[in-house]
């Protein structure tokens, strides 16, 4: 494998700086080339999480790429080959990711690993298995891993750095697949949902599926969040109580709103809840589903609220799969 002039530069640039997040290599005629690095994100404090929403614009479902990120104080060779990229690429990046390591060098390395949806390098959830929530990672043999492990390989360079190679998340990610584009001013609105009385309504623009903004108000009672509530189509609320200070997500969905309506907006509720808001270091307290603003009551943390027609409000979530007493739903 070749390598641009300026590849090793840019890799002893991104060791150097601490303030940068992911070098991506990518591929031009079999010669490796770099792009911008990544930087964390511009605060005092965020999440992994936060840092992964940066890498939006450099994963693309069509484009096999090396992705250097740094995970727990250490660097990690990502080979992305998504499923939809050139099939010669994917090949030429995986049986060389061992090439790579030892040109840059191993001893800046822990581990490298295989992956082939945004969603495997993009979520949290996805780390949190390969560190050994649920099913480690490191447990067992898994695909296209044995050319570089421990220096095992026989038909590859030898390297010391772990190689976890490629393995299917045990969580699906049904619900970042499923999130729906939200505009600028609606996502800003949400950022604000932090003084007891905010309150902030979107709903699903059924046309296009994107979330829209339709109100966003301070100091608000819970009898003003009712009246707000539309009569005649879905919406979604997020109300910070005036006097408890949770963070409540309600669902309305009246019955007389059309059954395209309801769908489109029972679909959008999980990556609305579990990555939009989580991505922006957001936690839900507890969320209500009703059919009537009547019918809005905010009664105590952990107790359900409302008739729940939608799954994914039923009851707790376990990975991305809502479940509804011991009925896995979704």
């Amino acid at each position: 494998m070749e390598y641009s002039s300026t590849v090793l530069e840019a890799f002893s640039a991104f060791i150097s700086n601490p303030s940068l997040f992911a070098l991506p290599l990518t591929l031009s005629e079999n010669v490796l080339q770099h792009a911008s690095a990544v930087t964390y994100p511009d605060k005092a404090q965020y999440s992994f999480q936060q840092a992964l929403n940066r890498l939006d614009d450099v994963l693309n479902p069509r484009t096999a790429l090396y992705l250097l990120l740094r995970r727990n104080n250490s660097l990690v060779v990502v080979t992305y080959t998504p499923y939809r990229a050139d099939a010669n690429a994917k090949k030429f990046l995986i049986d060389n990711r061992s090439h790579l390591i030892n040109k840059l060098g191993e001893e800046h390395f822990s581990t490298s690993i295989i992956c082939k949806e945004i969603g495997e390098i993009a979520d949290a959830r996805s780390w949190n298995e390969r560190d050994g929530e649920g099913s480690a990672w490191g447990d067992q043999t898994h695909e296209d891993g044995a050319a570089c492990k421990f220096g095992d390989a026989s038909n590859a360079e030898k390297t010391e750095v772990r190689d976890l190679g490629f393995r299917k998340n045990q969580c699906r990610l049904c619900d970042r697949r499923m999130k729906n584009n939200i505009d600028d001013d609606a996502l800003e609105a949400l950022t604000e949902v932090k003084n007891a009385g905010d309150c902030v309504q979107l709903s699903v623009d059924i046309a296009t599926e994107v979330l829209k903004l339709n109100f966003q108000f301070t100091q608000r009672t819970p009898s003003q969040v009712a009246f707000k509530l539309p009569t005649d189509r879905p919406s979604f609320t997020f109300y910070r109580h005036i006097s408890n200070k949770q963070l409540y997500f309600i669902f309305c969905s009246p019955d007389c709103a059309s059954v395209k309506e309801r769908m489109k907006h029972t679909m959008a509720i999980p990556g609305l809840v579990n990555i939009i808001m989580k991505d922006m270091g957001v936690e839900v307290d507890q969320k209500i589903e009703i059919h009537d603003p009547e019918d809005l009551t905010f009664e105590g943390k952990n107790e359900r609220i409302g008739k729940f027609r939608s799954m994914y409000l039923r009851n707790e979530v376990v990975g991305t799969e809502s479940r509804w007493e011991d009925n896995p739903t979704a």
